[in-house]
This record gives C-alpha cells, sequence and structure tokens, in this order.
C-alpha cells in the first residue's frame, strides 16, 4: 500500500517538473520572438525616419541641384543623437559653394512696381487704383512660359513635386454631387473621440521636432482637397440670387458683399475695384495653403462683375465698376461672435519676449488644449513669413512698435479667428499676401523692411513643426522656380485666375519667394540641430 503511494507521488512530481519545463521553455521562446520583433521594428523606424536636406543646397542661389536633395547617397553624413530627445545632426555639403549674405534688403533691380507706399488699416483703407495693364510682365520673356512645360498629361496632386517642370497642371475629375445643393460646406467637427488614449505631454512630440501623429490626430480639422476643389468648381459660374452689403460681421470693408448665391450658400465678395493685387493676393495666399497642407485657410474663387452669374443683380447698389475682379470667399459658419476673438497663447508670448523659442522639452506640463493650439499657431506663423502677411500678427508688432507700447501684441489678433464650435483657427482676409506684401517688405521707397523683423521674431517663436507642412516645403525647394508651381497649380483649378495672372508682374514673387521659403527651411534646421 505505502508503495504505491510513493509511485503516484513521482508520477505527480515528474508530470509537474515536465509542465514547469514545458512552461519555461514557452516563456524563453516568447521572449526571443519579441526581441527580435523590437529589433526588425527599430531598423524599420530607423529606414523611414525623416530626414532633413542641407539648408545650404537650397539657400545657395543658382547653383541647385534638385536631384540631390533626394539622392541618399548625398546623405550619408546625416546622424540621429539621443540626449533628452531625438535630434537631427547637420554637416554641409561640399559641393555647396560659400552662401551669398541672407540679410533680405530692398529688391536691387530695377523693376516698377505700382502703388508702393505703406499701407493703411484695412477699414480704411481703399488703395489707389491700378489698371491691370499698367502691371503687365509677360512671363515669357523671363522663360517662364507656363504653357511650354511638357505635352505629358499627368494631374498634379498635393506633395507631388517630383520633376513638376516637365507637368502640365490639370484639373482632377470632380464629383459635383459631392457638395449638394443648397446646403453650405459644413465645417469637419473635431476627431473622432473612440480609440483615444488619456493625454500624456510625453506623446506630444515625434523626432524631436515634429508634432506627433497624436497631436495631429486631435487638432479640429478643416477640409480636404478633394472637399475644397469640389466645392470652389461648383460655384464657379453659379448665379448669383442676393447681395448684401458688408458689414462688420459679414464679409468686412465697405465695397465687400455678402453674397447669397442661388443654392442658398454663402460666400463673401472681395471687391478692390481696380487694385488687382489684393484679389489674386487672397487668390494665391489660398492655393499656397492648400500645397503646404493646411486647411484652415478659406477657399478662394475668382469672378468678374461682367460675368453671367451677376447678371440678374444691380451691382450698383454696391458700388461696384463694370469689368472688374472679384473674389468670392468662402464663408465659414460659428465665427461672429467676440467668443471668436483670438489671443497669442502665453507660451508664446514668453518666446517672444525672451527670444527663446519653445521646444518639444518645454512641453511638459502642457495640456492636450495648449497643445493643439500650439500646433495651429506654428503653422500660422509659417504660412504668414511665407506670404509676407502684414495684417494679421505683423500688423500688431507694428502697432506696438509705432505707439511704443508693447501690450498691444497681447490683444485681440487682426483677422484671426476661432471657431466657438470647434475650436480650430481660421486664417481669413488674406489680400495681403504675396503681391501687395512683398511690394511693402522689399520696395525700398515703401518702408516696410521693419517687417523682416516682425516676421522673423515670430517664426522663430517655435521649434516644433507640422511634418507634413516641412514635406512640402522642402518638396517646393526642390523646383528650381517654386513659384511657377504655386502659379500653375492655382490656375489648374481657377479659369478665371488662368487669364489674368500671367498679365500680372509677379517680378517680386519670382525674386523672394524661393528666399523666404529657403529662410523657413533654414529656421527648422537650426531647430533640429
Amino acid at each position: 500500500m505505502v508503495l504505491k503511494v510513493r509511485r503516484r507521488s513521482w508520477r505527480i512530481l515528474i508530470v509537474t517538473l515536465s509542465l514547469m519545463t514545458m512552461g519555461f521553455l514557452c516563456i524563453l521562446n516568447l521572449l526571443a520572438h519579441e526581441l527580435n520583433f523590437s529589433e526588425k521594428t527599430a531598423k524599420k523606424q530607423n529606414e523611414n525616419r525623416f530626414v532633413l536636406q542641407d539648408p545650404e543646397l537650397y539657400i545657395a542661389q543658382g547653383i541647385r541641384k534638385p536631384q540631390a536633395a533626394v539622392d541618399k547617397s548625398d546623405h550619408d553624413n546625416v546622424n540621429l543623437e539621443y540626449g533628452s530627445h531625438r535630434k537631427f545632426v547637420f554637416t554641409s555639403h561640399n559641393n555647396i559653394p560659400e552662401n551669398e549674405d541672407l540679410n533680405i534688403g530692398a529688391d536691387d533691380s530695377d523693376e516698377e512696381y505700382s502703388n508702393g507706399g505703406v499701407k493703411g488699416e484695412e477699414e480704411g483703407d481703399d488703395g489707389d487704383d491700378d489698371d491691370i495693364d499698367d502691371t503687365v510682365d509677360e512671363w515669357k520673356g523671363d522663360n517662364l512660359d507656363i504653357h511650354s512645360q511638357s505635352k505629358v498629361q499627368k494631374v498634379f496632386e498635393p506633395y507631388d513635386f517630383q520633376n513638376m517642370s516637365k507637368l502640365i497642371f490639370a484639373k482632377p475629375p470632380l464629383r459635383f454631387q459631392e457638395v449638394p445643393n443648397g446646403k453650405q460646406m459644413a465645417e469637419e467637427k473635431v476627431m473622432a473621440q473612440a480609440g483615444v488614449r488619456e493625454f500624456s505631454p510625453k506623446l506630444a512630440v515625434s523626432e524631436g521636432i515634429f508634432w506627433s501623429p497624436y497631436v495631429e490626430k486631435m487638432v479640429p480639422k478643416g477640409f480636404s482637397d478633394e472637399e475644397v476643389f469640389n466645392y470652389t468648381a461648383s460655384i464657379q459660374s453659379l448665379e448669383v440670387h442676393s447681395v448684401e452689403p458688408a458689414s462688420w460681421n459679414k464679409c468686412g470693408r465697405p465695397k465687400n458683399a455678402y453674397i447669397v448665391l442661388r443654392d442658398k450658400r454663402v460666400v463673401c465678395a472681395r471687391y478692390r475695384d481696380s487694385d488687382v493685387r489684393f484679389i489674386l493676393g487672397e487668390a494665391l495666399s489660398f492655393y499656397l495653403s492648400r500645397l503646404l497642407g493646411l486647411d484652415n485657410v478659406p477657399a478662394v474663387v475668382l469672378s468678374t462683375t461682367s460675368a453671367g452669374q451677376w447678371s440678374t443683380q444691380n451691382l450698383k447698389t454696391l458700388d461696384w465698376s463694370k469689368d472688374k475682379l472679384v473674389a468670392l470667399i468662402q464663408w465659414i459658419p460659428n465665427m461672429d461672435s467676440f467668443s471668436s476673438y483670438v489671443k497669442i497663447p502665453e507660451r508664446i508670448l514668453k518666446a517672444y519676449e525672451s527670444g527663446k523659442p519653445i521646444l518639444g522639452v518645454h512641453l511638459k506640463n502642457a495640456t492636450l488644449q495648449e497643445i493643439t493650439e500650439l500646433q495651429q499657431w506654428g503653422t500660422l506663423f509659417l504660412f504668414d513669413y511665407l506670404t509676407g502677411n502684414y495684417d494679421r500678427v505683423a500688423s500688431m508688432q507694428d502697432a506696438a512698435y509705432e505707439e511704443k507700447k508693447p501690450s498691444i501684441i497681447t490683444e485681440k489678433i487682426r483677422n484671426l479667428f476661432k471657431s466657438t464650435k470647434t475650436n480650430k483657427l481660421w486664417l481669413i482676409d488674406n489680400e495681403s499676401g504675396l503681391l501687395d506684401a512683398y511690394d511693402l517688405i522689399y520696395n525700398e521707397e515703401s518702408g516696410g523692411a521693419r517687417f523682416l523683423t516682425f516676421h522673423k521674431q515670430m517664426l522663430q517663436t517655435m521649434c516644433v513643426f507640422q511634418k507634413s507642412t516641412v514635406t512640402a516645403i522642402q518638396r517646393l525647394l526642390q523646383e528650381e522656380n517654386p513659384h511657377v508651381s504655386l502659379f500653375n497649380y492655382g490656375m489648374a483649378h481657377d479659369p478665371v485666375l488662368k487669364k489674368v495672372l500671367p498679365n500680372y508682374n509677379v517680378k517680386l514673387i519670382r525674386r523672394w519667394f524661393h528666399q523666404r521659403l529657403a529662410e523657413v527651411y533654414k529656421w527648422i534646421n537650426q531647430c533640429a540641430s
């Protein structure tokens, strides 16, 4: 009896030891598999890591080699160091000679550009009348004939900048039914919260200088390219149902108008008589925003007062003349109250006053709301730097400088509103961008060189960027004439712009747009290093 009990105990012991051994071996196998998976993941992430190119490649004048910007062999000397956060280390290219002075001054060309002079406040300045014929500058004479690019019929897609000089820009197929008649294009909602983990400041920054995918996901959304261009195409010839003079909360300055279209959608009409540069500036700023991946600049469609869509309206009630250019600007709802006013965030004000930019490591105690606001403000500064817009943050800096009252910068910002529904920032009234702004900044007679300092000060408050915008800037810089890429992109979508723009003076954009792109990119590299 005792012998049987002992045999049974030994059997149980042996089975137990066997099971424990098998469990131990399974655990070792799982650990080995996990280690191998982690090594492969790390290797894949390292291969896919975003690489910023040497800024000297883009800033050196007349010696750009676009292919070098994407040739991996030219960037074997780009390394990653690990400290408190990951950062990029750059060394200069040996094949790029020393760069010319980057301090921007007045244009040294002998061009004559109409309407020099410091611009007044928006409410009281109707501008001097310019006739479009006085600003003719044929692009063909400057080897910029937009109609002789190539016979290759390839449709341009956003961010597709490779070999752009060989493309003819064509409209993508449009689905007009996606914009229902009688309904305003509704503002997109904040990203759905389903499946979103609890926010931690550690999730805010990726690769040291980029907002993380988590933050990008949490930022309120605007409109996709498909939505925007379906919208613009659908109203290009749509009949105007009624017109109403502008007011402070409906389309702004006198001579603008609040327009209701035949399908009851609403737009603002910007009218500047013969001051074509403001209308074109509004349109080009919009198209630049789409090239950069921004979704918070209202869509713009150009029209003329002699077009058929105005045939049922008495435009004399608006004091409009015939055959004048008009910009129809998308109406953004939920921004017509005092609660939609915007002030610069406290963190940015501190960076502005101290001259020390906001880094990823400075956001340890930031809330999710602060993070999403900073992301939108940083992209705003990049955009206004590229367009030279003097009528938003820069106008506040100018007023503080002129009146010797620094507190002005803490007040409500001009031409910037927040949706009371989504908290998304909307950059409105971009008419000064690119044309009039460059004239103010780079024309010695205009006396606007101080705006160079204003734009630089705000640009250098942020050292965390939207990755898609940086990628777009990098690809634009690979183009020999990035301003032509912008023009072609706009003209592919707007037939009126296609008729007007080739006859307009664009020398200042041709001279300075690439330079400002390079300066923004150089600042990004400084932040990375």
